[in-house]
């Protein structure tokens, strides 16, 4: 397969607006979908190509061009009126079915969510594990999924399925600074499985698995040193000077407010060691104190962190 020099990104959000931008840095011409008439103007600002659609809704798609690679990155906003069906699976479909045909494979990379293994007692899981997704966004990962593998049967595409872990990076962590530094206790099980991707990894996987001769089909991407909740939050609490962690694990009531996502496994990847992908933090801490250099993470204490993103863990 020769190497993109044409890519369609849709979703263009913190890692698919990463990705693009490296894309282009490449001299690679980039289009990214956008439904917001402001995003479509920055993005042509820097570079980009707009093109202005709202995958969420049953009208037609304006003409696609015949780009070499499509980037499949869109995740779900709680406050969409729209469903994770309308969006990850109509919408997919919808725009599987707008791009022009063509001789040459095209590589579609799906940016999908280790959320589909489900809850894997603790244990670990690869590629090799059967997915048995139990969260509502796990379930419309692995149809998507589904029909990509599909897709890929009936055309000439090459179709890389990337199952990522909990997105985390600068301005996205898992939680505020502010309630650690508060001592607001962490409603979840401290010792569970929290598995992480630095959001410079993401970006260097997807870059990375889109230049291949041969892309792999289905990979994990994960950080190869798993940590639990606790070894997490007392690495943040240190690094931005709060208090030690505490911890409510939840039952009964507290489990309906506060619902557990992403099941109890650690996440690897039998994949990753033979594509020689350069991750770079591999470790908490590393990714961490890229973040919040200062000991005591002045800069980063007023940061807005938000939860673990969709559609990852």
């Amino acid at each position: 397969m020769k190497i993109p020099e044409s890519a369609l990104v849709a979703g263009c959000g913190y890692v698919g607006g990463r990705v693009a931008e490296t894309w282009l840095a490449r001299g690679m011409q980039v289009f990214a979908i956008t439904r917001s008439e402001l995003k479509a103007t920055e993005l042509a600002c820097t570079g980009i190509t707009p093109i202005l659609f709202d995958l969420a809704h049953a009208t037609p798609m304006p003409q696609l061009p015949n780009i070499d690679a499509v980037l499949w990155s869109v995740g779900f906003e709680r406050t969409s009126v729209a469903s994770r069906q309308a969006i990850w699976i109509d919408g997919l479909q919808r725009l599987l079915q707008a791009l022009p045909p063509r001789i040459e494979p095209r590589r579609i990379l799906y940016t999908s969510s280790t959320g589909v293994y489900g809850d894997g007692n603790g244990q670990d899981v690869d590629e090799h594990t059967v997915p048995i997704p139990t969260s509502e966004g796990g379930i419309a990962c692995l149809a998507a999924e589904h029909l990509l593998t599909d897709f890929a049967s009936q055309t000439s595409a090459s179709v890389s399925i990337l199952r990522l872990a909990g997105i985390y990076g600068p301005d996205r962590l898992l939680r505020r600074t502010a309630d650690l530094q508060s001592n607001i206790p962490i409603v979840s099980p401290p010792d569970e499985w929290l598995n992480l991707i630095h959001v410079t990894d993401a970006v260097t996987a997807i870059d990375s698995i889109s230049r291949m001769q041969l892309p792999p089909s289905l990979i994990n991407i994960v950080a190869s040193q798993s940590v639990t909740r606790r070894e997490y939050y007392a690495t943040l609490a240190k690094l931005v000077g709060a208090p030690p962690p505490t911890f409510i694990t939840p039952t009964g009531e507290s489990t309906s407010i506060h619902p557990r996502r992403g099941g109890n496994r650690r996440v690897v990847s039998g994949v990753r060691a033979s594509l020689q992908i350069p991750f770079k933090y591999d470790s908490i801490i590393d990714g961490l104190s890229a973040i919040f250099p200062d000991p005591l993470g002045k800069a980063g204490v007023q940061s807005i962190v938000q939860n673990p993103s969709e559609p990852n863990e």
